[in-house]
């Protein structure tokens, strides 16, 4: 087989090792050969898929699907008090974006050190995530009131949650931590909205 053979799963395959290695070594510590090396594949096969490194990077975010993703269904009962509503949303979102920590690590860890590649990707997804939680407040807590300003607190104190997440010092329970910092940020959230 030759590098520039299409195996069914070759692109999929590429974007989940260029994830992995981005997230690790950030975008600009991962090139086209070390991708190619870890994918074993030769950089040809790389460039058949994706003609640059921004290509590629915007390939691994709009691969998630988010915008498909984040306007399913979300598992509110209605007939919850408001407060209650907001938690389990905030919960339910909070535990989405821990299944997606590798490209909010990415994302953010890039955003931070200015990388250029990064930028436009990483304001498309917040946006995205931003107009998501305005349906999702609007839709499931219409007492939340005013709804933007609902949705961006939400938003913000997912962001301020996964921080704490990241620099968490009991990393070895990470997923009990991760669960009691959805918790309280949840809490937070709902105390700030409804006190």
């Amino acid at each position: 087989m030759t590098a520039t053979d299409t195996r069914p799963n070759q692109r999929d395959h590429i974007l989940d090792t260029a994830l992995e290695l981005m997230s690790r070594h950030g975008a600009a510590g991962m090139t086209m050969r070390k991708l190619a090396a870890a994918c074993g594949v030769q950089v040809a096969a790389i460039y058949h898929y994706f003609d640059s490194k921004d290509a590629l990077l915007a390939a691994v975010v709009a691969e998630r699907q988010y915008g498909t993703r984040l306007a399913d269904p979300l598992p509110v009962d209605p007939d919850d008090p408001p407060d209650h509503r907001l938690r389990d949303l905030f919960l339910h979102v909070w535990r989405g974006a821990l299944d997606e920590q590798q490209v909010w690590r990415l994302i953010l860890g890039e955003g931070i050190r200015g990388e250029a590649t990064v930028i436009p990707v990483g304001r498309d997804l917040l946006a995205l995530v931003q107009a998501a939680a305005l349906e999702w407040i609007r839709d499931s807590v219409p007492e939340a009131k005013p709804a933007e300003a609902v949705a961006d607190l939400m938003v913000g104190q997912l962001l301020a949650g996964f921080v704490r997440h990241v620099f968490s010092d009991d990393q070895d329970a990470s997923s009990a931590d991760a669960d009691r910092i959805g918790r309280e940020s949840a809490d937070a959230l709902a105390a700030t909205v409804f006190a």
